[in-house]
């Protein structure tokens, strides 16, 4: 498979395009998806030193120059652009100059918080072509550091999506998998001021988790909570199904109306 590919079933809901930087994960997630998918590597996905794949970089600098990559382009859907393994190797900003020299429009999601800082200057070079977000799953210290160990805090995500937000880059949030939907509506409460838009939706696969909850309810909250503040947003088909009264517009239902554009 190329760098940049076209992701498949729920994935293809958050970009028309895809990009993994790095093999593995430290953040650790209870709730993650890669450890249990059909990929080679997932038995050691949790691996304390995620590494870039062999001969990365060459292969994506092949296909950039053939060119035809002109849609968003999603840093990723597997490990961290911005996990400690950046840290280390550095790979993102030298794959977002790529990127950014073959006019590649970007969307960035990570768990990472301020570390992602550390390439604002290139992220205001791309200027209205990229749009830099977090994974915000719960909206205290102590349910993350229990269920995403390894990952930045809320706290920290949400300070860096406000100074993004402050040096005019486009913000979103994954608001994805919502476990608590008390916790959810208030992360975006609190957020809305300096998040551009958000993307929504319920856990899956954890049958004792879900049961219980009143999806529909939580969905038509989100939709009402979201035009009181004028902020754009899309609900995955998972939660779609639910929907009841206050039902989502058509075009709030596209899923590539959130992209960036080249």
């Amino acid at each position: 498979m190329p760098p940049i590919y076209t992701p498949k079933g729920k994935a293809r809901e958050y970009s028309p395009l895809a990009l993994n930087i790095y093999m593995g994960c430290d953040h650790r997630c209870f709730y993650c998806f890669c450890p249990r998918g059909p990929w080679s590597y997932s038995k050691d996905y949790f691996t304390r030193d995620p590494k870039p794949r062999d001969g990365f970089l060459a292969d994506l600098k092949r296909q950039l120059i053939r060119g035809g990559i002109d849609k968003q382009v999603l840093l990723n859907f597997i490990g961290d652009p911005y996990g400690t393994a950046n840290m280390k190797y550095g790979v993102t900003r030298t794959v977002l100059e790529m990127l950014l020299e073959h006019h590649v429009p970007v969307a960035i999601l990570t768990k990472g918080g301020m570390n992602c800082l550390r390439d604002l200057d290139l992220f205001l070079k791309f200027g209205t072509h990229i749009k830099v977000g977090a994974s915000l799953t719960f909206d205290n210290p102590r349910d993350s550091k229990q269920s995403e160990p390894g990952a930045a805090l809320p706290a920290e995500r949400m300070a860096a999506l406000k100074e993004l937000h402050d040096e005019g880059i486009m913000t979103w949030a994954s608001l994805e998998p919502v476990i608590y939907p008390g916790q959810a509506l208030n992360i975006i409460r609190e957020t809305r001021r300096y998040v551009d838009h958000y993307k929504v939706g319920k856990i899956n696969h954890w049958p004792d988790l879900e049961k219980g909850t009143d999806w529909g309810r939580f969905t038509d909250d989100v939709i009402r909570l979201c035009r009181e503040h004028s902020i754009p947003f899309y609900i995955k088909e998972s939660l779609q199904k639910f929907y009841r009264s206050d039902q989502a517009l058509d075009w709030e239902l596209d899923p590539d109306h959130l992209n960036v554009m080249q």
